[in-house]
């Protein structure tokens, strides 16, 4: 009798033991890490978002070199879920009460590993050009945004509107072409454009360094494009388009 009774304290004891290790495992966050040319504030204990929903919180911040600051982030595992190799992290609230927003471009993409280096937005404009090259599926939520930062208000189509991207596309092209050549009139307008090469840049070394060079490389010819269209204001504007990235397979 005494021998049963042994073994099932030894059955519950390692019982025990094995759930509070799988609670252990559940428990344990992931960590990623995002470069960002302009952290503005961002520390230590900041809260990471997604959809409104914090996930996660700001581990550390360490010098990156001239690409700026290399921002290491921990997810709830419970969160891991809504993590892909596309996805981007938007600072948020700069230098007031800064966070970083999780989003992902395009769901088609692969989940992300843990540890897995993601992309940074210092800035929405940063945000929306690395949402139209990295997802197919946000252009239409996207363009609003983008466009109104650079020219009045334009209608755009509904969200997930895919066989509108060539016509958008197109529509998106001839207003910036349009926007730098005009731009340079005013000394707002050169401050303006002057933000969107310097963010250009970044985002252009965010590719870089995520293996997407050929559309880096686009990327800076095309601004290199508008640059000449913005010198030569009544001539006629030169298309320019924001290169598209090879889906994930």
């Amino acid at each position: 009798m005494s021998r049963h009774r042994g073994a099932w304290k030894v059955r519950i004891v390692r019982s025990l033991l094995l759930a509070a290790a799988l609670m252990g495992c559940a428990a344990s966050p992931n960590y990623y890490s995002a470069t960002f040319n302009q952290p503005d504030g961002l520390g230590p204990g900041d809260p990471v978002r997604h959809g409104g929903t914090q996930i996660g919180s700001v581990t550390a911040i360490s010098a990156a070199g001239s690409s700026g600051a290399q921002v290491s982030v921990q997810i709830d595992h419970e969160y891991a879920s809504v993590v892909y190799v596309d996805s981007i992290l938007i600072l948020q609230g700069a230098g007031a009460t800064p966070s970083l927003e999780l989003f992902t471009p395009s769901t088609e993409s692969s989940k992300a590993a843990d540890g897995a280096q993601l992309y940074g937005a210092s800035n929405d404009n940063q945000a929306q050009m690395l949402t139209t090259i990295l997802g197919p599926e946000a252009i239409g939520n996207s363009y609003a945004q983008f466009i109104n930062r650079y020219a009045p208000p334009q209608a755009a189509p509904s969200p997930g509107a895919s066989v509108l991207q060539n016509q958008l596309m197109d529509i998106f092209r001839q207003t910036l072409t349009m926007t730098s050549a005009l731009s340079t009139s005013t000394p707002a307008g050169r401050a303006q454009m002057d933000q969107f090469r310097e963010d250009a840049d970044a985002v252009a070394r965010q590719l870089d360094a995520h293996g997407q060079t050929a559309e880096a490389s686009q990327l800076r010819a095309e601004v290199a494009q508008m640059n000449a269209a913005a010198a030569a204001v009544g001539s006629s504007p030169n298309a320019l388009t924001l290169p598209k990235a090879a889906p994930t397979p």
